[in-house]
């Protein structure tokens, strides 16, 4: 993954959670290079084998001590950091994943999901720290892996003290500790080193139990036809194995159960309205991006988990529509100390037993050195504790090693908070015909094609989510949910008011387009002004032409004259008064003739 670098904020420039364990780190690297460089020196002359093989061990384990530190000297974490919930959508994809589900499910649930012990260790580890099962998966699985181990260990510790100490006898003692020592190193130092789970079944309870009573037993059978190996004795070996690797498994579990919060809130919010829009359902989404862009944390793009744009099919004249969006603001760290030094984080309740993990591995690691350095002067000086000595300097190594790399991990531990939300959109869309202006008259018309929804559902759930990751690199989970109810409403009003006071209609809004329409107008009223002014003088001319005709015809000699008005008649029944050439009374109907 690659550092992306911004100058804007170095709110995630987080300090170096590892810087304790590097200064031991370094400290035990420092140490095993000089020890390891002072035995080739001291075996330069010589070339003795067991010399040269020492110091070349201790110079390869100081170097790789020495890389891991230095792997984490610097601590990057760029804004593409930590994991996304999900995985992301790019700004043109559109689609789901299982991912998303599980957070649509969480926050319409208010509920996070934990697996339930099935074991019986399980079962007596939950009974003993009940607040373990709403703890990150993370530590429950390695408060699981070191409580498993933890037990397996102490069973084969106490059968093999009662089985060595209490029955064994001369003969049956060296046969005892090497068996041990062998089930100890398979089935008990291997899973440690490996970080899995023992095997600790009822079976091998059961044979263990029985062992430390009938082993000494059957070893004595077997020693009458072996022979005598006292030389052979492992029970010092087989010792510091057990004890090591209990001390370091106890404190491994005791540093990660002090991680163990209480249980934390689950709460969301969720907003259900009932809307009726002229304008397709599309363009609430577009608003949606637009509005949750203005809202991003540090100018750091949201990541979209879910996207799902509602489709209109245009030869249809009404169907089902559904939609919605998720997305997460970039996870901002948490407030949290870590300690400046050793003596700080002593005093820590949440560091105090992660430092005396790292304390007791650098401590083992100076006892390896000094018994690999033992062991090159017995080798020379032709002792009988040399065998001893390498086995004991391989086992703190080895178990040393494991200590650092448990406490490494809990180290690694950083909490985010971020905001989670998720609308959607259902319902049932219409489309028509809508069209504007006088089609007999009007000169401007419209004719629009709009899409409707009535009673259209929109659900706004949101919620501000806390995170976790061990090593920046590993996957993250939710560990707690906040509701945010004020936001959620102000999300649906925004929503709902955009729709609701989008136009339906389609008209002409640019300056250019009302300067050329404002031009029409005026010519058509100049138009008609034109037209009306022509006709009125038209007609004055015909009249005054009409009359000077008459006059000319009046004055012209021979003329016959005009013919005079004839005069109203009068009805003589009722005296209505009637034209000159009428024959009845319209009033009455009598005729006027008589």
């Amino acid at each position: 993954m690659s550092y992306d670098y911004s100058s804007a904020n170095a709110t995630l420039e987080l300090p170096n959670p590892y810087r304790l364990q590097n200064r031991l780190l370094f400290a035990c690297a420092a140490l095993m290079c000089l020890a390891g460089l002072w035995t080739l020196f001291h075996s330069r002359l010589a070339l003795g084998p067991v010399g040269v093989a020492v110091g070349l061990a201790l110079l390869a384990a100081g170097v790789v001590t020495a890389a891991t530190g230095a792997k984490r000297l610097r601590f990057f974490f760029g804004r593409g950091r930590p994991e996304s919930l999900a995985p992301n959508l790019e700004p043109t994809v559109v689609g789901t994943s299982e991912g998303a589900a599980h957070l649509k499910r969480i926050l319409r649930d208010g509920a996070l999901t934990y697996p339930e012990p099935s074991r019986a260790l399980e079962g007596l580890l939950y009974h003993g720290v009940p607040r373990l099962i709403t703890a990150p998966l993370a530590l429950q699985e390695q408060a699981k892996v070191a409580f498993y181990n933890l037990c397996a260990l102490l069973v084969t510790a106490l059968s093999f003290a009662v089985a060595w100490g209490v029955f064994g006898t001369e003969a049956t003692r060296p046969l005892l500790s090497v068996a041990y020592f062998v089930f100890g190193a398979v089935f008990l130092l291997r899973p440690v080193v490996t970080a899995s789970t023992a095997r600790l079944t009822t079976a091998s309870v059961v044979a263990l139990l029985a062992a430390a009573v009938i082993g000494p037993a059957l070893v004595g059978l077997l020693a009458r036809t072996l022979p005598n190996l006292p030389q052979w004795s492992l029970a010092p070996q087989t010792a510091m194995l057990l004890v090591s690797g209990l001390v370091a498994v106890g404190l491994i579990l005791a540093a990660t159960l002090q991680q163990v919060q209480p249980p934390p809130p689950t709460q969301t919010s969720v907003q259900q309205s009932r809307v009726s829009l002229n304008v397709p359902p599309s363009l609430l989404l577009d608003e949606l991006q637009r509005h949750l862009q203005e809202q991003w944390v540090e100018r750091i793009p949201n990541r979209c988990y879910s996207r799902i744009r509602p489709v209109i099919d245009p030869q249809l004249h009404a169907g089902p529509f559904a939609g919605e969006l998720m997305e997460e603001t970039q996870p901002m760290p948490l407030a949290h100390m870590l300690p400046a030094g050793i003596a700080q984080a002593l005093r820590s309740r949440r560091h105090a037993f992660l430092m005396l993990l790292d304390l007791y591995a650098a401590l083992l690691m100076v006892v390896a050195v000094g018994c690999a350095l033992a062991f090159v002067l017995s080798v020379e000086e032709g002792e009988g504790l040399s065998l001893r000595l390498l086995g004991a300097s391989s086992i703190f190594i080895v178990v040393a090693a494991f200590c650092f790399r448990s406490s490494s991990r809990l180290w690694g531990r950083f909490d985010f908070g971020s905001v989670l939300s998720w609308v959607e959109m259902e319902g049932t869309y219409q489309t028509a015909s809508l069209g504007t202006g006088n089609t007999l008259t009007g000169k401007v018309q419209s004719a629009n094609q709009i899409v409707r929804t009535e009673s259209m559902t929109l659900r706004v759930w949101r919620a501000r989510i806390e995170s976790v990751v061990f090593g920046k690199d590993s996957a993250r989970q939710v560990t707690a949910m906040f509701s945010t109810d004020a936001e959620a409403a102000a999300l649906a009003e925004h929503l709902i008011q955009f729709g609701q006071t989008r136009a339906s209609l389609v008209a002409p809004g640019s300056p250019e387009d009302l300067h050329r329409i404002q031009a029409l107008a005026n010519a058509e009223r100049a138009l008609q002004g034109g037209i009306a002014s022509t006709s009125q003088d038209r007609i004055a001319g015909d009249v005054a032409a009409a009359l000077g005709a008459t006059d000319a015809a009046a004055q012209a000699p021979g003329a016959v004259a005009p013919p005079q008005p004839v005069k109203p008649r009068y009805c003589p029944a009722c005296g209505h008064k009637n034209p000159g050439h009428a024959r009845f009374c319209m009033e009455c109907g009598k005729s006027l003739e008589g």
